[in-house]
Formats: structure tokens, sequence, C-alpha cells
């Protein structure tokens, strides 16, 4: 499970900071991969409105937003917003990151393509304020359901804060670490509960993306389909994101996964996609079986298609059997 954290105030270890580390820390103890980013330490530009984000799925400002965030977005089972309270929003660092996301909104309603993972992510908000109003928080519930929305994200709510404004108020507060963790166990069991289908093959940059990708659609948050490779590639292919395209499935700013970076005790099936993946040793006996399709000699659009649909059936009749 990867839950990314997105920090959004610019002070260092103040409440908010708290709130996160709190969540955090409880995150890994379910075995969760765990990162926070900090918007006001990155270089993100604010949106300029220059509108191919709808013309055309893309963000053409070249900054931290197109090396690093829109991936790890993309990427993360679980999306945690942590924030203060300015002006009944969130600070400017982090809306800046907020309003780039409007290239994920123009490929959902524009472009109509789906986020293949959207029935097994999860989107979360701590936030904290000096006030005790009792509009404090709806600015900030609006932004983050709109935000999580964007991201094809079902929002799962939010834990928030009032009079909150001195070093060491969060620590202080008689319900903060209880109520994060009880959160904090929804959100995983929620995940962990589901029973988990991982695709191996060599380099995680097609078939195995294809794979998941239809098993997380096709199966309606039934399971969890992840996908990894022995020798993972940097990317995962731009023609097989093209193809994937065509049926209306986003897989842009998807990465591959190192196959080491995952417990496999935690999969109920693995399936080693491609004859030329082996992975050694009887741990998952009775737990494996192989699916052999090779990797196409050719990328030409035809061969591609013709390899998505072999493995769309082969998910189909897998969603039959399990």
């Amino acid at each position: 499970m990867n839950i990314l954290g997105l920090q959004g105030s610019p002070r260092k270890k103040g409440n908010t900071h708290e709130l996160m580390s709190l969540f955090m820390e409880k995150a890994a103890s379910h075995g969760a991969d765990t990162r926070v980013i900090t918007p006001h330490s990155m270089n993100i530009q604010p949106c300029k409105e220059l509108i191919l984000c709808e013309k055309k799925g893309i963000c053409p400002i070249k900054d931290d937003m197109d090396t690093q965030v829109y991936s790890l977005l993309k990427n993360a089972d679980l999306i945690v917003l942590a924030s203060p309270v300015f002006f009944y929003n969130v600070p400017a660092q982090l809306k800046a990151l907020i309003d780039r996301c409007q290239m994920f909104w123009g490929r959902k309603y524009k472009l109509n393509l789906m986020d293949p993972n959207r029935h097994v992510r999860q989107g979360f908000m701590l936030a904290c304020g000096a006030s005790g109003g009792k509009k404090l928080f709806e600015g900030l519930e609006l932004t983050a359901k709109i935000f999580f929305d964007a991201l094809s994200i079902p929002y799962k709510g939010s834990l928030t804060y009032r009079y909150v404004e001195n070093p060491g108020d969060i620590k202080a507060h008689p319900t903060a670490r209880q109520d994060i963790t009880q959160a904090v166990d929804t959100l995983c069991s929620e995940y962990f509960l589901k029973p988990g289908i991982l695709f191996i093959s060599a380099k995680d940059a097609c078939r195995s993306q294809m794979a998941k990708a239809f098993l997380n659609t096709h199966a309606e948050g039934r399971f969890r389909a992840l996908s990894a490779g022995i020798h993972p590639a940097a990317t995962i292919c731009e023609d097989t994101s093209a193809i994937m395209a065509e049926k209306d499935l986003d897989l842009k700013y998807t990465h591959p996964e190192p196959l080491d970076r995952i417990d496999m005790e935690r999969f109920e099936r693995v399936i080693l996609v491609g004859d030329d993946v082996n992975i050694g040793g009887d741990v998952l006996s009775g737990r494996t079986e192989i699916w052999k399709i090779p990797e196409p000699k050719d990328r030409s659009p035809a061969t591609l298609a013709k390899l998505r649909h072999e493995i769309e059936g082969r998910v189909l009749q897998l969603i039959d059997i399990i």
C-alpha cells in the first residue's frame, strides 16, 4: 500500500506536521509504504490557464509537478492532504499543487479517460485551525472533495481540529492520537481486506500493467490488483498508454513497480505474465500461475490491440473464477 502525504503547512514541525507524522507513523505499522512531500519546498508554479489540460490532457509547464508530483499522485493508493487554515482555505503553496491537477480533471471530464484504479484508491484530509467557527473548515472540505474527484479518488472523510494555534497544541490534544489511530486502522483495513492479485512481468511496462488496469476496472473494487517487474523499466511504454486509452483507461503517469518492494505474502494470487518471468523458490506454492503471453515482437497498434484483447479476456475469466 503506497500512501502519499501532502504536507500543506510551510511551517516546519508545527501542528499540521504533527498530524501528518502521527498518521504516517500509524500507517507504517500496518506495513504501508509512506512518503510525504512539502509543496513549499518544491518548484511548483501556479496554473497559468493555458487550457492544454482540457484540449490535450497535458500541462506544458515544466517543473516538479511534471517530473515528480503527477506520478506520485497517480500511483498512490491513499493520498492524505494535511493543511492549516489560511483565509478559509489551504496555503498558497498547496493550492498551486491542487490547481495544477486541472490536468487530471481535463483527462477525466474532457477526454473521458478513466483511472483504472479508481475503485481501490482513497483520499483523506487532516486539518487544524486557530479559531472555533462553525464554517472554519468548509472551504478546505470543498477544495479537498473537488481535488480528489479530479484524481478519481473517493473522498473518505477528514479529521479537523479547532482552537489549534500554539506549538504543541496537537500533541496536547486529548483525542487527536486516538482519532488518527482509528482512521488509519479503518483505511488500511478497507484496503488490505480486499483479496490481493499481483501481476508480475519482466519490466512491468506493458503486459502486467494492462492486466492490473483491467482487473481493477472490471472487478470494481472487489479485489486490489497490483503489478510489478523483476527488472522494472523507468516508465511504462507510451504505446501501452495509447492502446489502453482506446479503451478509455488512463495510464499516463503510471510507473512500473519493483518487485523487491512488494510483500508477496499479502496477495492471495500471484500471476506471472509471460514465460520469461522467473521469481524462483516455492514460497508461493499453490498461489502462483503463469500466463504464457510473450512480449510482443513488434509494437504496432494492431499487435498491441491483439495483446490487449487477450489480456482483458484472461482477466475476465479470472474474475469469474475467483
